[in-house]
């Protein structure tokens, strides 16, 4: 079924045209994703397909079945709101009766007379009218899956990692048929990722995702929508596909280029011959000129070659000794120490919360130690790219603002200097783009600038943190190859796997309570690692809670028959544990459908009684024959 089509649609803002005469469909179950450059129009087909703004020209059509679901970038807290009510904040029916049933709840804790008595009593029966139960049930456990215990906390106390996960859940469990996430992965961390990851692979209802994660695209998605150009293209694969199917374009397109330019050299020779007076035919062949020149404008962008030449760095870089870092009565790092080494590429993961940004921020001198102390070596020039782009100034144009605080040029590796412009140039800045004010640009574009803004200044470390939110794929492909080149360290906090599996070659581990580790290897063999160690301790725990046989007392034997029925017992006990822990962690990964949800939790009904019932018959006789 055909969920909504959109019709050679067009739009422009001001006059800047972002895509013209597109068209594409969204069907029933199918998972899209879609890219582009930052600026080329995702956050307003969104907004279209959302009904929140109109095409300039063209048509939206949507199904009457329609129901959509929506997490955009930069969701904004309600006032007044607990995390419970803001999750169920919908009018759907069924999360209306949960709702109306965890009021009735609170205000009966609250007090137990005749009006609330009754109230409770109402809603619980709606509960069992709708079948709520399970799906209560249900959000409760993605909730626990993500972190979020304390339900009653009032979301304008949330972080914004924690803020995001909530709004995630709300988008989640809506009653809809088509789910929009714009950049979902932002602000996550990995573990997040990966539970929405999975969600997402085994969801039903229809998907339309934009994200820079390419690892999350290639495992989410089966087709590719594209802006690029002033049109969309569609690759009906995922993100490997796409990649494929992009060089063959690409090839074609480079083909026609060569042909275009062979044509216009001859066409503008004969253009040069003739009189200013042209007839019909010398008209026709003008514009067939016109035509080319178009066409040509619509090949593939050149790949961009830039390697840095970063400072020279001294004997010393950065030395941590002993560093404690702290909020109030929070430690987040405490007794870190560590020599960074000439050329070092160090990455840090850790959950949100767990000291990663407070560890940039006392090396860039932004956050006072309460003990221990930094040095930095006289020849370490940081750069710092935060989560923030701070020091933009809006009325400024984007050249203006490089001259005026990064300089005129930069120096390359190999003795070359390049100037602002081509660096603008070389991260998607167009002639258009230089010259428009800092104002407006969007978010990606303004994030991009600080990019550029900070490698003009030719730093030798650099401090990236969460360097890939609001940047598009290409802008990525361009700064992971400057980083490849980059002579200097390289200090990276970034959920993105892609991003950086390719760019560090160890790895510091924020486990929490101050706690830091060390990995010596990438980001993907520190996963295969982990992985590795968590299947260990899982089995460790499963022996572990394997009944011991008992002591036999040597002056009370145990009948033959007894300690048959003793062993038999404990395999069944180790084979009944081993199908509920399975059964469990299948029902984590479908958590969203509830069908499946409903018919698994009998089974796990029956096997909780199945388990209790021979755990007591085996603890009887161990206690009977002790």
């Amino acid at each position: 079924m055909n969920l909504l089509s959109a019709n050679k649609i067009t739009k422009r803002i001001a006059s800047n045209l972002l895509f013209e005469d597109i068209s594409f469909g969204i069907n029933e179950g199918e998972k899209i994703g879609l890219i582009g450059v930052n600026g080329s129009g995702k956050s307003s087909l969104i907004r279209m397909i959302l009904g929140k703004e109109e095409p300039d020209s063209g048509e939206i059509t949507r199904n009457r079945e329609l129901k959509i679901s929506h997490l955009g970038q930069n969701p904004e807290p309600e006032e007044g709101m607990d995390i419970l009510e803001y999750i169920f904040r919908s009018q759907t029916p069924i999360i209306k009766t949960i709702r109306e049933y965890e009021r009735a709840c609170a205000q009966l804790e609250k007090k137990a007379g005749e009006a609330q008595t009754e109230s409770f009593e109402k809603a619980h029966a709606e509960m069992d009218r709708q079948n709520a139960w399970e799906y209560e049930a249900n959000i409760k456990s993605i909730l626990k899956e993500l972190g979020i215990a304390e339900l009653s906390t009032p979301v304008n106390q949330l972080s914004g990692g924690m803020f995001k996960k909530v709004n995630l859940v709300h988008a989640l469990i809506e009653e809809s048929n088509l789910l929009i996430l714009d950049e979902p992965t932002n602000h996550l961390d990995i573990d997040t990722i990966l539970y929405l990851q999975n969600h997402l692979q085994t969801m039903n209802k229809a998907l339309f995702l934009v994200t820079h994660d390419r690892y999350f695209l290639e495992e989410v998605v089966g087709k590719i929508f594209e802006i690029d150009k002033k049109t969309l293209f569609t690759f009906p694969g995922n993100y490997d596909y796409y990649l494929e199917k992009k060089v063959e374009l690409e090839e074609s397109l480079s083909k026609t280029e060569d042909k275009a330019k062979s044509f216009l050299r001859r066409e503008l020779e004969w253009l040069k011959r003739q009189p200013k007076a042209r007839g019909t035919k010398q008209k026709a062949r003008i514009d067939r000129i016109e035509e080319v020149r178009n066409r040509e404008k619509h090949v593939k962008e050149k790949d961009i070659e830039l390697s840095s030449s970063g400072r020279r760095l001294g004997k010393k870089i950065i030395e941590i000794k002993n560093l404690r870092l702290g909020y109030g009565d929070k430690c987040v790092l405490d007794n870190f120490s560590h020599v960074f080494k000439l050329n070092e590429r160090l990455g840090i993961v850790g959950a949100n919360g767990a000291g990663k940004s407070s560890l940039l921020n006392a090396i860039t001198e932004r956050l006072e130690p309460i003990s221990g102390h930094i040095d930095r070596g006289i020849n370490t020039h940081i750069a710092y790219f935060d989560q923030t782009s701070k020091n933009l100034e809006p009325q400024l144009r984007v050249i203006d603002f490089i001259k005026k605080n990064s300089g005129e040029y930069i120096y390359l590796d190999n003795g070359d200097k390049i100037t602002a412009s081509k660096m603008l140039e070389r991260f998607l800045f167009d002639s258009r783009l230089q010259y428009t004010q800092i104002e407006d640009l969007s978010g990606g574009e303004k994030r991009r600038l600080y990019l550029v803004y900070l490698l003009m200044k030719n730093p030798n470390f650099l401090i990236l943190d969460e360097p890939t939110n609001d940047l598009d794929i290409k802008t990525l492909s361009i700064l992971e190859n400057y980083l490849l080149e980059f002579k200097g360290c390289l200090l990276l906090v970034s959920h993105d796997r892609y991003f950086m599996n390719r760019l560090v070659d160890s790895l510091l581990i924020f486990e929490g309570e101050g706690i830091v580790s060390s990995f010596p290897g990438n980001y993907f063999e520190y996963l295969e690692n982990k992985k590795e160690q968590e299947q260990k301790g899982k089995k460790e725990k499963q022996q572990e809670n394997t009944k011991p046989e008992p002591k036999k007392d040597n002056t009370k034997k145990i009948p033959f028959k007894v300690q048959k029925q003793i062993d038999s017992l404990e395999k069944e006990i180790e084979s009944l544990e081993k199908e509920k822990s399975d059964l469990e962690e299948f029902m984590t990964k479908n958590a969203s459908d509830f069908q499946i949800i409903q018919e698994k939790n009998q089974r796990l009904n029956v096997l909780e009684t199945e388990l209790k019932e021979k755990l007591e018959t085996w603890e009887t006789l161990l206690i009977e024959y002790s």
